[in-house]
């Protein structure tokens, strides 16, 4: 039919219609042709981009072992005291009120608290380590297993467990104690030895130990503490330290050093925190001491009564703390002088304003001047700091008296009413 117009390709969107008509075809695009690349790129352009580690991954962080995997290259400042063990010989046994925890020929733990002591075996045995390791001298700050010289990592967790960022882990000194601590907890407390505390840090930075088990009824008191490795995905972004957690924890520390102004940092020696009613007389070994929990504050061989007597002589007391500077030893009454000493403990007065240093051989020595006579030597020591150390603690605490008890096996200052 002439003079009729057809529409093609029409297009319904909506309620409205667009013609859509052929167009021409396109010109063909001429690429021009890439020369073809070398066969082989030098070796500089070849390796790939080295980046930078994540800080955030364990297993990348410099120094930080991998949990589970083998030690990380990490220098340790002193040898391991470490000793072989069978943990599928560990056994329990109990001899003259102790309870020791071990293998034949090994006693890893003495203890008696027979809870601790099975809760120890049970430890050993679940970890079945080949190598035993402690750390600190006289008394272990912390100890810890390996299986062929590697860490041993756990699937399960002790009763109580203390977790160690090892990225914010550092050693500081804290009301004149050093102590291994992270951003959120204070972990270790190491009394004056640093090199515990940097003997412990550096084992943990070695092995990836990243958790601190213990044993025991308190967690304030364990009869046995230790490194462990946490299990795999555990290791979640933790919250930002609170700090008045963390000052709390500084103030809650039950050793510190004795505060003592003017003497440089303001502290100097130990001092622990007591309970006089938890002070006791038992067996450690072959002989017996004075002990408030795991502290011992004066040993007395096989001298029974002499342990007994002293202890009875700090619970009449009521002390409440027990310090160490050289060779002095004192007990406090809620930080002061104790006054409530028994005449028959009296041993010696001397009069603190009159005390000098004095050289005598190469050595320091405290005296009491005498105004006819000899000079009365109080205390030996190794240096003329040491001996004006002493005599500032003296007169700060206004001690007047050297006192006995347990037939001179504890001795301690006191002062007069």
């Amino acid at each position: 039919m002439r003079g009729r117009l057809v529409l093609v390709g029409l297009v319904v969107a909506g309620s409205s219609a667009v013609a859509q008509f052929p167009q021409p075809p396109a010109p063909p695009i001429q690429v021009p042709r890439l020369p073809d690349p070398p066969k082989s790129l030098p070796p500089a352009q070849t390796a790939p981009a080295r980046l930078p580690p994540n800080l955030l991954d364990p297993a990348q962080r410099p120094g930080v072992a991998t949990p589970g995997s083998p030690a990380a290259d990490v220098p340790l400042p002193y040898p391991e005291d470490k000793v072989y063990l069978d943990s599928g010989a560990v056994t329990v046994t109990r001899a003259d009120g102790v309870w020791r925890v071990g293998s034949p020929g090994r006693v890893i733990l003495a203890t008696a608290d027979e809870h601790a002591a099975r809760a120890a075996a049970r430890v050993l045995r679940d970890l079945r380590p080949t190598e035993w390791v402690r750390v600190g001298s006289p008394k272990p700050v912390v100890e810890y297993g390996l299986r062929g010289g590697k860490p041993v990592k756990v699937a399960g967790f002790p009763r109580h467990v203390v977790p160690l960022d090892l990225a914010t882990a550092r050693v500081e000194q804290v009301r004149g104690v050093w102590v291994v601590r992270d951003a959120a907890n204070i972990v270790f407390n190491c009394g004056p030895h640093k090199a515990d505390a940097e003997q412990a840090l550096a084992v943990a930075r070695k092995y990836g130990f990243n958790r601190v088990g213990m044993v025991g009824a308190s967690a304030a008191v364990p009869a046995l503490t230790y490194f462990f490795v946490g299990p795999d995905g555990d290791e979640q972004p933790r919250p930002a330290a609170n700090p008045l957690a963390v000052a709390s924890q500084e103030q809650a520390l039950a050793r510190t050093g004795v505060p003592l102004p003017g003497a440089g940092a303001g502290y100097v020696g130990e001092m622990v925190r007591i309970d006089p009613r938890k002070v006791e007389a038992r067996r450690d070994g072959a002989e017996w001491v004075l002990a408030h929990g795991p502290d011992v504050l004066a040993r007395f061989g096989p001298a029974e009564w002499g342990a007994r007597d002293a202890a009875r002589t700090v619970q009449d007391g009521r002390f409440t703390e027990f310090g160490t500077v050289g060779p002095v030893t004192f007990f406090l009454v809620g930080g002061r002088a104790p006054v409530r000493v028994s005449l028959s403990h009296l041993s010696r007065t001397f009069d603190p304003n009159l005390l000098a240093a004095r050289e005598a051989g190469g050595r320091w020595v405290v005296v009491e001047p005498a105004r006819s006579g000899q000079d009365k030597v109080l205390w030996e020591v190794a240096t003329a700091a040491e001996a004006e150390t002493l005599i500032r603690l003296v007169r700060h605490y206004r001690f007047d008296q050297v006192c006995r008890a347990g037939g001179g096996g504890l001795t301690f200052l006191a002062r007069g009413r």
